[in-house]
């Protein structure tokens, strides 16, 4: 008789997703993720197969739902600098309702990269990989209106515009306040305007 599934499985991705999100990959356990996801062993491997391929649903929900549903809004405005200074606003607001300082879950798990392989290396990569590209190409539409200056080099500042979001997530993780890190975002948005 075949294995019939009698539980939502976005549910018990979701559920993996927090739990690894606070705890890391490393630190969750098998009996964490059949507590947290409520499920029997069996079920579970039935579902799922491993604790890697459960991370890597886990990760890639995460991406689509916080990263990449919210790029593709702010791109369609068609604004691009106030494109870039929502998504900054988007993160710092994120930030301050984060009580429990979890930061970023694929900026958290970037910080464990050495610790996975490459199918994971390459799912946190991808995604932080498609910011990068957003500030790219919002950089420069920019440019294209006169709203960005044209010595900026697109690829170079979506990095560092990059570099300021990874800063902010783990600095405002609990070492800088909500005014140090509104600074950071705004440097980061005023050295790319047009003057």
């Amino acid at each position: 008789m075949p294995w019939e599934k009698s539980f939502n499985e976005n549910k018990a991705v979701e559920a993996a997703m927090l739990l690894f999100w606070e705890k890391g990959y490393t630190d969750t356990s098998m009996a964490d993720l059949l507590a947290a996801t409520k499920l029997t062993k069996g079920s579970f491997y039935n579902a799922f197969g491993s604790k890697k391929a459960i991370f890597s649903r886990a990760l890639l929900k995460y991406e689509f739902e916080n990263h990449r549903a919210v790029l593709q809004k702010l791109a369609a405005t068609d604004q691009p600098v106030q494109a870039i200074e929502s998504l900054f606003d988007l993160i710092l607001e994120g930030m301050a309702q984060d009580a429990d300082k979890k930061g970023c879950f694929l900026i958290n798990m970037s910080l464990e990269l050495s610790y996975h392989d490459e199918d994971i290396r390459r799912i946190v990569t991808n995604a932080i990989g498609e910011v990068e590209t957003f500030f790219k190409q919002m950089i420069e539409l920019g440019q294209m209106r006169g709203d960005v200056a044209l010595s900026i080099d697109p690829q170079n500042s979506s990095k560092a515009l990059m570099g300021t979001v990874v800063a902010i997530r783990v600095l405002g993780r609990g070492v800088y306040d909500k005014a140090a890190l509104k600074t950071l975002a705004n440097q980061a948005i005023d050295n790319i305007k047009n003057s």
